[in-house]
């Protein structure tokens, strides 16, 4: 079924403009120019958002890196025609709420209202990498971690997509596994090839209607699928439980919308064992993804 689902998941996206999983492996043209070599740089933390004003459009890479040591989360988001970043936020303000009910009703409104085009969540151990087709036109990044401790005072900067670059499917480095994420008659649920080393990069597809992201913590080498679930069930429940399963701060991929693809890679994880985890909202509960079975354990060499 994996196998089935990934040789679908690679021709979708092939007929995409990203297509960055044609030969999973395989190496780029070469003499190429890749937008990984040229990035957006991005530095978030307690001193602001630094970010360019402009950059091309097309096939767009982002590095982002920040001097924080319990981590970032960096979201990169497009309002529809017609609708306002002050709007998306206002919806995204109820989706961070511990609420479900709001929380739910948030993130369904955010959906209907605004394109989420991934991120990235680092520490300041670990920078990652994302790299995806964004045309051009504004874009919007946000600092999630600072809007989630006080959402009425969002730190975000306007970044204008101008033109393109003129690269394409073949100038970009090939990746070595994915990661899908999918709805099933059980939950919204994880399905992985090939994730199975740190310092790999690894294309994400978000194949539902939902918005989905893939945050990667690590646990302990005994930790299980029930005692992640047991305590994201004592969170969810507003509890205290005793001993969190995490060991560290989250990196991963931020949220993406349904059908959209990027490829990310960390640079400076350390091999061990992690769960992926989706924590946005499911829309109908409201409940986090992750406790309604959106995760899995992997381990990384």
């Amino acid at each position: 079924m994996v196998e089935h689902v990934f040789a679908r998941v690679v021709r979708t996206v092939t007929v995409s403009a990203l297509a960055l999983a044609t030969s999973v492996g395989a190496s780029g043209t070469a003499g190429a120019a890749s937008p990984e070599e040229h990035p957006v740089e991005v530095s978030i933390g307690a001193s602001g958002l630094q970010a360019p004003d402009t950059a091309k459009g097309g096939l767009v890479s982002f590095r982002v890196k920040t001097d924080d040591p319990n981590g970032r989360q960096l979201q990169l988001l497009r309002p529809h025609e017609g609708v306002t970043i002050d709007q998306v936020l206002r919806d995204l303000a109820d989706a961070v709420s511990p609420s479900p009910a709001t929380a739910g009703a948030g993130i369904r409104a955010v959906n209907g209202e605004a394109d989420l085009l991934g991120g990235a969540l680092v520490t300041s151990q670990v920078h990652e990498q994302f790299t995806e087709e964004v045309s051009p036109g504004p874009v919007y990044l946000l600092d999630l971690t600072a809007f989630r401790a006080d959402p009425a005072h969002p730190v975000s900067r306007k970044l204008n997509l101008v033109g393109t670059n003129g690269q394409n499917d073949n100038q970009v480095r090939f990746d070595d596994g994915i990661v899908i994420e999918k709805d099933t008659a059980e939950g919204p649920r994880f399905q992985t090839e090939d994730v199975d080393h740190a310092h790999l990069a690894y294309l994400v597809h978000d194949e539902s209607e939902q918005i989905h992201e893939m945050q990667l913590r690590p646990i302990g080498a005994d930790t299980t699928d029930e005692q992640i679930g047991e305590y994201l069930r004592d969170v969810a429940l507003g509890g205290l439980p005793a001993r969190s399963p995490f060991t560290g701060p989250a990196t991963g991929l931020g949220a993406m919308s349904g059908d959209r693809t990027a490829s990310v890679q960390a640079h400076g994880l350390q091999p061990g064992r992690y769960v992926l985890l989706c924590m946005i909202p499911d829309e109908r509960t409201g409940v986090p993804n992750a406790g309604l079975g959106m995760r899995k354990i992997v381990t990384l060499k």
